[in-house]
């Protein structure tokens, strides 16, 4: 991968970002950077070379984008060795790029849908003990598929991508077990099939998470 390479498929990846999005801020471009370079990195099994990938990328980002610093191009090389050692990083592409592009990096036919569900607020239990709440924004992001019987879902900033299966279904209220045990998930619709609440649950550990507008 080359600069000149990586050059012109960053500018035509921001171009299909600022299209859609009517602007753009640093903090997209920064993911745009790294995500881009993991994706060719991980597409073309080129781990061994990731510090190459990112380096390319990063540079191109600062000849596109002058106010991408050489602080930007450390960070980028560094977080795209990291990222590409995660096991879950080609999940999370695939989520990014079919959310922010419109993109299926896996190129597959089946259906594919995202929810956004925006939370103001989340209430904490252990071991079904209210023990607080939070005014914060999170962002839960789910990417259905298979007919809305599998999902791929992540709280950002708090929770990685996960995978589940639908478990059961009562009223308007989905359950999906993930493939880690560890976590199962409550999603509840309202008359407009928007989503309404959303819940994490931990079993194991007795916790339980309730998210609300």
């Amino acid at each position: 991968m080359t600069k000149d390479q990586a050059k012109e498929l960053l500018a035509a990846s921001l171009q299909n970002l600022y299209e859609k999005r009517g602007q753009i801020t640093m903090q997209d471009v920064e993911a745009e950077v790294i995500n881009n370079a993991c994706l060719h990195v991980l597409v073309n099994e080129h781990e061994e070379h990731a510090a190459i990938y990112g380096q390319a990328f990063a540079e191109a980002a600062s000849e596109l984008i002058p106010q991408y610093s050489e602080q930007h191009v450390m960070n980028a090389i560094i977080g795209v060795q990291q990222n590409v050692a995660w096991d879950g990083m080609l999940d999370f592409l695939r989520s990014y790029f079919l959310k922010n592009h419109g993109v299926d990096i896996y190129g597959g036919n089946e259906n594919v849908s995202i929810k956004v569900f925006n939370s103001n607020l989340h209430k904490r239990y252990v071991n079904n003990q209210y023990m607080e709440e939070s005014e914060v924004e999170r962002i839960v992001n789910i990417e259905f598929s298979n007919d809305d019987r599998e999902a791929l879902i992540s709280i950002s900033p708090s929770l990685s991508p996960k995978k589940a299966a639908l478990y059961h279904s009562k009223e308007n209220t989905h359950t999906y077990h993930g493939t880690d045990p560890d976590y199962v998930f409550y999603i509840s619709y309202d008359e407009f099939d928007e989503i309404e609440k959303f819940v994490l649950e931990m079993p194991n550990r007795g916790l339980r998470i309730d998210y609300f507008e």
